[in-house]
């Protein structure tokens, strides 16, 4: 009888459930059947204890079946411990792991979790997988590792006209994150390169502004109209001179610097026979000055407020003189504001009531009286927001405090002014 109960309790502390990280991931390399060793990989991802004594056992699991290893490789990229690596560089070179329907992309995500340098090279070779999530994976987890060395390949795999455009533009952002100024012809490349209803611009303008300034020069030599062999690819894609301007000016309101203002100072002037070419550089630099709040634009941004017909463009002047802030805007601002339909003259009032003052009060006064019983309650609702800026702007003139304070305010027009006055004073 003693000797019955004795293994009855041996039997218990064996069916016992484990305490920690570690004897979960035990019971899952131990157990055959599929769904008791996902429930327990499940139990080791949240379970407290040491983790790095889990990663032996876990090491064990990425020989095993397809959906543990992927399991398995999920975990020990969040437990982050650099043991990991090894095994996982070892799963990766498996024949199972690199083939399509395969755990690679797990295991290349967690090498990325891992930031594992001397993964590199198998991730680099695991760009040319004939697995598309084994690709993604491993650009991703390039991106995420950082390393230079991997900037080669990817830039070729983004230029790669033949390559899935998903994992193109994947490509493109993890260039962006390593930073390495070697991608910049690329990436400016791809600023204009299209595929049927694909266009790379965001992630690859994305990727530039990432970089910084070495993306700057290049991008002010594309304004200027100075990158041949950029000019020479525009034309066999027929890609527009002016289309080439346009999007390096509006990224340049990103980047900033010296030359990037002399450029889009420049640019404001551009001419070409295409008015709407000409139009469309014009008002991304002009954006960009606004977006750096440069004060040598207000002039020539005005003379084009004053002579523009075009409402599109007219607002996005507009805009531009209310971001840089500059009081000497005002009296191109307000010839805008009285002049036209009270559609046309909405971006010139809105830019008014963002910087202007008491001087401002009779013209935007004036429009919200001739927004009559036919005009439209949102239209309404945004002259009262406009008139409400001015409100407090006579409330706090200079005062910071009283701006800070603005920042909680009901309206969202006037939480927006504060926001401009606390920034345009640093």
């Amino acid at each position: 009888m003693r000797r019955a109960a004795i293994a009855g309790l041996a039997l218990l502390a064996a069916c016992a459930e484990p305490k920690d990280a570690a004897g979960w991931a035990e019971r899952a390399a131990s157990r055959n059947r599929l769904d008791e060793k996902l429930a327990a990989l499940a139990r080791a991802r949240t379970a407290p204890g040491d983790r790095h004594a889990a990663v032996a056992p876990l090491a064990v699991v990425l020989g095993q079946a397809t959906r543990a290893r992927e399991a398995a490789a999920v975990i020990l990229g969040e437990f982050g411990d650099p043991a990991a690596v090894p095994p996982l560089l070892a799963a990766l070179a498996d024949s199972t792991g690199g083939e399509e329907g395969g755990a690679a992309p797990a295991i290349a995500a967690a090498l990325g979790a891992l930031h594992a340098r001397q993964a590199v090279p198998a991730l680099v070779a695991l760009l040319s997988s004939r697995d598309g999530f084994a690709q993604i994976a491993a650009a991703d987890a390039l991106g995420e590792i950082g390393d230079p060395a991997a900037v080669p390949a990817l830039a070729s795999l983004a230029d790669d006209p033949r390559a899935e455009p998903f994992l193109v533009k994947r490509t493109l952002l993890a260039l962006g994150r390593i930073g390495d100024p070697r991608a910049v012809p690329v990436l400016v490349r791809m600023l204009y390169a299209e595929r049927p209803g694909v266009s790379f611009f965001p992630e690859a303008a994305f990727a530039l502004s990432q970089l910084g300034a070495p993306a700057a020069a290049p991008l002010v030599a594309v304004l200027e109209g100075r990158d041949a062999p950029l000019a020479a690819w525009a034309a066999d894609h027929r890609v527009a001179p002016a289309a080439l301007r346009a999007k390096a000016a509006q990224l340049l309101g990103d980047l900033g610097g010296a030359d990037a203002e002399g450029a889009l100072l420049g640019a404001l002037g551009y001419s070409d026979r295409d008015a709407n070419a000409q139009l469309l550089v014009r008002v991304f630099a002009a954006e960009s000055l606004g977006r750096l709040r440069v004060r040598a634009a207000v002039a020539p941004i005005a003379a084009l407020l004053g002579k523009e017909r075009n409402p599109d463009a007219r607002d996005r002047y507009a805009d531009a003189l209310a971001r840089i802030g500059d009081p000497a805007a005002l009296p191109a601002l307000r010839a805008a504001a009285v002049t036209g339909t009270l559609e046309e003259r909405d971006g010139a009032l809105d830019a008014l009531s963002r910087i202007g003052g008491e001087p401002e009060r009779p013209v935007l006064e004036a429009a919200r009286s001739s927004c009559g019983s036919d005009c439209a309650a949102l239209e309404r609702k945004a002259l009262d927001g406009m008139v409400a800026r001015l409100d407090a702007a006579r409330a706090c003139g200079e005062r910071l405090a009283c701006w800070r304070e603005k920042l909680a305010d009901p309206l969202a027009q006037v939480r927006d002014r504060a926001a401009g006055e606390l920034g345009r004073r640093g």
